[in-house]
């Protein structure tokens, strides 16, 4: 997620707002969390 938000402060330096940086972070996250779901752990559709 830092570094997510790190690379987002690169390109538009000048938007410090939460909503607009944590937009990509949180979508990363969440594609994180799946990768790991699935392809680490193996839980796919055993919910």
């Amino acid at each position: 997620m830092t570094g997510t938000i790190r690379q987002f402060f690169k390109e538009p330096p000048d938007k410090f707002d939460p909503r607009e940086y944590l937009k990509p972070a949180r979508a990363n996250i969440k594609e994180l969390v799946r990768h790991k779901l699935v392809d680490v752990l193996g839980c796919a559709g055993k919910a």
